[in-house]
């Protein structure tokens, strides 16, 4: 006699309790669709990299969610060769889980990382499980466009194999944007929008925000000497305009009015330090990864946000952070086409200005905008926390997902 199959598990590299998007956007997709009777397991990774307790355990459950850990190789993800290897290690320990996930109905996997669908991939072929694949990016063309690997070389062959294959088997594929879903189409990575869905991601600190109160001191002296203060956080890596930001703050250095805060991560984080100092642009800081109070308090205190994507990156991702700014009620400054979904919503909702790619009098112009007019701030800022309880709350979204399932 067959064992009662489960419902759904859900397949990822990371996971709670580590503290990354990555991590915490499957986990409360996890916890949302067990709060609608969904039952649920989830597969992930040991964690190890983005924790504070020092000690995990390999099987647990969070919030009524079981998760079931497997370990692989840790060496350093800013090597190539140690990512790819980290990868494969990955795929491997999953690979150990198949059996057992032939016991659900249904998968749901991530594209971190992204040999990951191969799995639910043969579960489909084998024993006729069908999976949901979350496209964060569309890879391998985002190691293409950075020279991340080599054009058809072994690794982008891999991948086009396995996209072939993922994109035309899964029952959905959960793309972003609007722009990605046009992309993978009118680059045949997908034949068919049948099976494609835009379902954006969400912030994850909702209940933190918009109450009104700033407990780091340092971020208490900016807003105090400062009457307008800009902000940028989040990846700063290869796929983030920042020279056009740069250039826009040196502009500004020799202003009393204007501070430009950064916060986050990535190897385009010591460009941006080193383009301070060597301008002596003495209003502006960076701040390492910031969470918990301290991200809150470094939202409290901005004015104005910042999101860019380097020119030809459109399509291929959807800069998460965005949400963020949104639900704190930020009008946001994008750096990107207009056409994409992030642009198109700030001019539907009036709460941000989006500028493309090098228009640095575009950028120094958005600025003084909301230097020099506070209703404005106080209109848009208001206007984003329209937008984002319209489209980009975690209920909306997660509601979403529970509508495939079902």
């Amino acid at each position: 006699m067959s064992p009662i199959k489960k419902d759904v598990a859900v397949l990822c590299q990371y996971f709670y309790p580590e503290h990354v998007s990555s991590a915490t956007l499957p986990t409360e997709l996890a916890v949302g669709l067990k709060e609608r009777g969904v039952n649920i397991e989830v597969i992930c990774g040991n964690p190890n990299e983005y924790i504070d307790e020092k000690q995990t355990f390999l099987s647990n459950i969070h919030e009524g969610v079981p998760i079931h850990r497997v370990k692989y190789s840790t060496f350093n993800n800013k090597s190539k060769f140690g990512r790819i290897f980290n990868f494969f290690s990955l795929f491997i320990a999953m690979l150990s889980k198949i059996f057992y996930l032939r016991n659900f109905n249904k998968i749901i996997v991530y594209s971190n990382p992204p040999i990951l669908p191969l799995i639910p991939y043969v579960l489909k072929k084998v024993f006729g499980i069908e999976f949901i694949f979350v496209a964060f990016d569309i890879y391998p063309d985002n190691a293409l466009k950075v020279d991340g690997i080599k054009e058809g070389g072994l690794i982008h062959k891999l991948m086009n194999f396995i996209n072939r294959r993922v994109y035309k088997n899964a029952e959905s594929i959960v793309l972003l944007g609007r722009e990605m879903k046009d992309y993978v189409l009118k680059n045949s990575i997908a034949v068919t929008a049948e099976n494609l869905t835009v379902i954006p991601n969400w912030f994850t600190g909702e209940d933190m925000l918009n109450k009104n109160e700033v407990i780091n001191e340092e971020f208490i002296k900016i807003r105090n000497d400062f009457s307008l203060v800009v902000s940028y956080s989040g990846n700063m890596g290869s796929f983030q305009d920042l020279e056009t930001i740069l250039k826009g703050i040196s502009r500004f250095k020799n202003s009393n009015d204007v501070f430009f805060l950064f916060s986050g991560h990535g190897n385009k984080l010591n460009m941006v330090k080193e383009y301070l100092v060597s301008n002596d642009i003495k209003n502006a800081k960076v701040f390492g990864f910031l969470k918990g109070q301290d991200y809150t308090d470094f939202l409290e205190v901005s004015d104005l946000c910042l999101v860019s994507l380097e020119k030809g990156i459109e399509g291929l991702g959807v800069p998460s952070k965005t949400y963020g700014y949104l639900a704190a009620g930020k009008p946001v400054l994008s750096i990107m086409k207009h056409e994409t979904d992030i642009a198109q919503d700030l001019k539907e909702f009036e709460c941000g200005i989006n500028i493309i790619q090098g228009d640095i009098d575009g950028f120094v112009s958005a600025v003084n905008i909301y230097k020099d007019n506070s209703d404005r701030r106080y209109e848009d800022s208001k206007n984003s926390k329209v937008l984002y309880e319209t489209k980009y709350t975690k209920d909306i979204n997660v509601q979403k997902y529970y509508g495939l399932l079902s």
